[in-house]
């Protein structure tokens, strides 16, 4: 869990084309262990979804009184100065800061592939703790059960910015939710039915704007992220040979209930101490075969697993992800039969011989449908 501070900011910042990585890579490296030696709390650092030339961190303290020292330590310390022209030169404006504090004196966040900041503009102070309330009596449980695991408020900090080398958004009265998700189709669903809500239409009436939601995806380094990760020898399980048994659903988004099952052998082998795995399946049955390779990003610690069917002889697009302990989630984009979907692959370790991996579509706007299964017992 992500235990936030007495104060927070919420800092956007706009980068030129192309370098939003350039200063992820940066900023992982050389700003991390400096600032939070001084006692800054580096909550949380995104890519922004859906703006990509956006970059997005939490940055916590543990008062106010105590802010103006603990930045005056990192910024006139050594490592902002030796590589402050470097990180400035991705920027276009880093001046977009909301400093907030938590509405609860236990605000903790979860782990989270997907991050929503819902930031709604007040008319003024006196709103924000009438709304908060009205929030956490007639929206909180339904936000929850609509997909989100988490969810923390926070409120406009009073006190004035005590720090006035750094701009702030001043005059500006906010509530922020930041809610975690297990996925972008679950957040999507999410999104649709809060939206679907009379009581968020009531809530959303009380304020000055309509709300922003930012979704942000944590970085390798963040405290916020998902509990997925990929490591060397995460698919070690996978060598040697195997008997498949699958399920295929025989038709896709109308709503199915019939599955088509057939046998397959696949085996396996990992490469580069474990940094690449490569599987060859044969469908006896079906007259195809098919291989899939994965790759290890090392400093990203994410896999991208990619398919070759037989029948078509190219490598199609990744999913990417890693694994909570013996299971394995992993998303990405593809086309099926000219329907823009997202998938989703899920592997579970069940024991030294058997294994299972499952494959699910969702369609914009929907939901997973599972539509591929495969049984694996080991032979050898």
């Amino acid at each position: 869990m992500t235990h936030f501070p007495a104060v927070i900011e919420l800092r956007q910042y706009t980068l030129h084309p192309g370098q939003r990585d350039v200063l992820i890579e940066l900023f992982e490296r050389e700003f991390i262990a400096p600032q939070e030696a001084l006692g800054l709390q580096v909550a949380g650092i995104f890519r922004e979804l859906d703006a990509p030339d956006r970059f997005v961190w939490l940055r916590g303290f543990p008062d106010m009184a105590s802010r103006p020292s603990r930045l005056a330590g990192f910024y006139d310390g050594p490592v902002w100065q030796r590589h402050r022209n470097a990180a400035n030169a991705t920027m276009i404006d880093s001046d977009d800061v909301l400093l907030l504090r938590p509405l609860g004196p236990d605000a903790q966040a979860g782990a989270a592939a997907l991050v929503t900041a819902t930031i709604c503009r007040l008319h003024s102070a006196a709103d924000a703790d009438a709304l908060a309330a009205q929030f956490e009596r007639t929206l909180q449980e339904a936000w929850r059960t609509a997909g989100a695991q988490w969810v923390v408020g926070f409120v406009t900090e009073a006190t004035p910015n005590n720090y006035p080398r750094l701009p702030i958004r001043e005059g500006e009265q906010v509530l922020v939710w930041l809610s975690g998700f297990a996925d972008e189709v679950t957040q999507r669903h999410h999104a649709t039915q809060i939206a679907a809500l009379p009581t968020w239409a009531e809530f959303t009436g009380h304020l000055a704007a309509a709300p922003q939601t930012l979704r942000l995806a944590p970085t390798a380094r963040s405290a916020i992220a998902s509990p997925y990760i990929g490591q060397p020898h995460d698919f070690d399980f996978l060598v040697g040979r195997w008997k498949v048994r699958n399920r295929r659903l025989k038709e896709r988004h109308v709503a199915c209930t019939e599955w088509d099952e057939f046998d397959a052998v696949m085996s396996a082998t990992t490469q580069l101490d474990g940094a690449v795995s490569v599987d060859e399946i044969a469908f006896p049955t079906r007259g195809f075969s098919g291989c899939t390779v994965r790759t290890l990003d090392l400093a990203a610690n994410r896999w991208a697993i990619y398919w070759i069917n037989s029948r078509v002889g190219r490598m199609e697009p990744p999913v990417h992800g890693g694994f909570c302990s013996v299971r394995g989630e992993f998303y990405g984009v593809d086309d099926d039969a000219g329907r823009h979907v997202q998938v989703r692959f899920i592997w579970e370790r069940l024991a030294a011989d058997r294994a299972r991996w499952a494959q699910a579509f969702a369609l914009p706007g929907g939901v997973w449908e599972t539509n591929w299964t495969m049984q694996m017992t080991r032979v050898a």
